[in-house]
């Protein structure tokens, strides 16, 4: 099985991953002789390894809940976004998909003047599942990288012919494949995602660029707070702060915070996301709706709520007009 990587803070015998593809006679997709099926919502993830695969899943004391984790024993291999750009790079062997990644890799590299090292290829194309029409999933590492990368998708989409943001069609296949019907209405939806630079098409391929931090960059250690959930919250309020919107997790700190639903004494003071579509979501000084799981927070330093969006089936963040 492959699993997804989600976070930068893990226990010391797991890896927190979450179930993306399994092997199944029925799947479209072949590795190494076998087939397997991509599963994308979560909640079909954890449904699949509570009938098959328990083992997989895990109460986190750290987080109060319970997360889809590998044992760390049980790792058969990790693989390493920065490691497959390279050998794609050095191949004499690339087919059309490869051959379109390194040249969007190429184009950024040289546009925003950052070394190579600075990306990594993340996706279906890491673990060799990829389809000819498989999106382009490229990893930036450094939030300083994140933010030159950004202002040079902008310039790019603008002028560079290859590059387009989505357009209506587009979104209307983004908007039923992610399943939000139950979350946002498609009118919304189009409004927020046209803004974005992280994603959009590139010579006839959907690309997604997901921007997360250098390890040195990490100041969190495991285990350094602890969080319980505290039910379902809805609110609006003001961007405060969207210094680490590009980033994967992203952060949003708030002011002038309105609780709609949920608790009023348990006002969140930030909203998180570890799904890389809730990154470039609202900038500062906007006023947005949102809607997820409430989270105390306590560490030696402080005590505060988080509302966490992306995990539900109704999650929501968006801008509030």
């Amino acid at each position: 099985m492959f699993f997804d990587v989600k976070g930068l803070l893990h226990p010391p015998d797991r890896i927190v991953a979450y179930l993306r593809y399994y092997p199944d006679k029925r799947g479209a997709r072949l590795h190494s002789g076998r087939r397997y099926v991509k599963v994308y919502e979560l909640s079909q993830r954890h449904r699949l390894l509570a009938h098959r695969w328990p083992e997989y899943l895990y109460y986190d004391e750290v987080q109060g809940r319970e997360l889809q984790g590998v044992p760390k024993d049980a790792v058969l291999r990790l693989h390493k976004p920065e490691h497959r750009l390279a050998a794609i790079l050095h191949s004499r062997h690339r087919d059309m998909l490869e051959m379109t990644a390194t040249r969007l890799i190429e184009v950024l590299a040289r546009r925003s003047g950052l070394p190579p090292a600075s990306f990594g290829i993340s996706g279906s194309l890491l673990v060799g599942l990829y389809r000819r029409d498989s999106d382009i999933d490229v990893i930036t590492y450094g939030a300083e990288a994140a933010r030159c990368v950004h202002r040079t998708l902008n310039a790019l989409l603008e002028e560079d012919e290859y590059f387009h943001r989505y357009r209506e069609h587009d979104l209307k296949r983004l908007y039923a494949r992610r399943g939000l019907q139950r979350a946002i209405g498609f009118k919304d939806f189009a409004i927020q995602e046209s803004r974005k630079a992280l994603q959009g098409r590139f010579m006839d391929h959907d690309y997604f660029i997901r921007c997360v931090k250098e390890w040195r960059e990490i100041t969190e250690v495991y285990g350094g707070a602890r969080y319980r959930p505290k039910g379902r919250c809805t609110i609006s309020a003001r961007v405060l702060d969207d210094t680490q919107s590009l980033l994967t997790p992203c952060r949003y700190l708030l002011e002038h915070v309105r609780v709609l639903a949920g608790a009023t004494s348990r006002t969140p003071r930030e909203v998180v996301s570890f799904r890389g579509r809730f990154a470039e979501q609202a900038r500062s000084g906007e006023r947005i709706f949102a809607r997820g799981r409430l989270e105390s927070v306590d560490s030696d330093e402080s005590h505060h709520f988080r509302l966490v969006v992306g995990e539900g089936g109704t999650d929501v963040l968006r801008t509030a007009g």
